[in-house]
């Protein structure tokens, strides 16, 4: 039974599975072999954020597309509360490679899409992005097809920087040419050194000064086409999300570190869940902003 009594951040990131399609260095969702969630906990756990007046949740992985059963979840998870309110806002993280066919069932239900694209330069995104090609162009193709045929689901996306693409970011929204497909917000990303990004920590980390130096460039870019610009920086991690794992396991981040904190189900009312309210806001606000 769902807890209705459970006190969430107003914003949760619903890690749904570990596998996934590429084999990005820099990743820091659950590691690809953690089984994945079942449809009926999946349930589960839609039914607890909804009871608890979650008003906005990221659905990542892993690659959520994988799951067959993301359709009903998204449809479960967005319909209108009994109350008769809306029922939370839905983003789906994705790295953009599931056919269009199966994005069709899953678009009417969201609120954004969130895309990766890691540079222009095609040699550094293939470093970065690895498993399947051209994925680049696929994301393009997704990103068009979104503002074409389905204008109600903003567009965000999302820039890792490592030091493997400081060059070819900056130039990333230079591959969308028809204004009508530029993103709503274009968020810009340090490397955080959890899971994956951890083991190549020594390959791929960038400091803070060499990171500032790349977003005073996006900046730029972005006020040259008119796009909003989102800036994450691994100062601002902690206290900013909760995420729910594939074992159910709720997740914080206290001093840059990923902290479990007990099984979503058997959490007490009064748990301390190391989520800073302003930050949990601004920052899901401020990527996913209602304008």
């Amino acid at each position: 039974m769902s807890n209705p009594q459970l006190r969430l951040p107003d914003y949760v990131d619903l890690r749904l599975l570990g596998r996934c399609n590429l084999e990005c260095p820099f990743c820091f969702g659950p590691r690809h072999e953690v089984p994945s969630m079942s449809e009926r906990t999946a349930m589960r756990v839609v039914a607890t954020v909804r009871e608890a007046g979650v008003r906005g949740v990221v659905i990542s992985g892993g690659e959520p597309t994988l799951l067959p059963y993301l359709p009903r979840l998204v449809e479960a998870l967005s319909r209108p509360l009994p109350s008769g309110e809306p029922g939370p806002k839905v983003v789906l993280s994705t790295n953009g490679l599931a056919p269009l066919r199966s994005m069709e069932r899953i678009l009417p239900h969201l609120a954004w899409i969130a895309l990766p694209i890691e540079s222009a330069d095609d040699e550094e995104h293939r470093a970065l992005r690895i498993g399947k090609a051209p994925h680049r162009d696929r994301v393009l193709r997704l990103l068009h097809e979104v503002r074409k045929n389905h204008a109600r689901v903003r567009v965000k996306l999302g820039t890792v920087v490592t030091r493997r693409n400081v060059d070819g970011a900056p130039g990333v929204l230079d591959l969308i040419e028809d204004e009508r497909s530029l993103p709503d917000v274009w968020k810009i990303y340090q490397m955080s050194e959890t899971n994956y990004g951890e083991d190549n920590k020594e390959l791929l980390s960038i400091s803070d000064t060499a990171f500032e130096q790349v977003v005073e460039r996006c900046e730029k870019a972005a006020a040259n086409r008119g796009v909003r610009l989102r800036v994450y920086r691994n100062a601002g991690r902690s206290g900013s999300y909760l995420f729910i794992d594939p074992d159910c396991q709720v997740v914080v981040v206290q001093g840059g570190r990923e902290r479990r904190v007990g099984n979503l189900f058997e959490l007490d009312t009064d748990i301390e869940l190391a989520v800073d309210s302003a930050r949990n806001v601004g920052n899901f606000v401020g990527t996913y902003p209602d304008a």
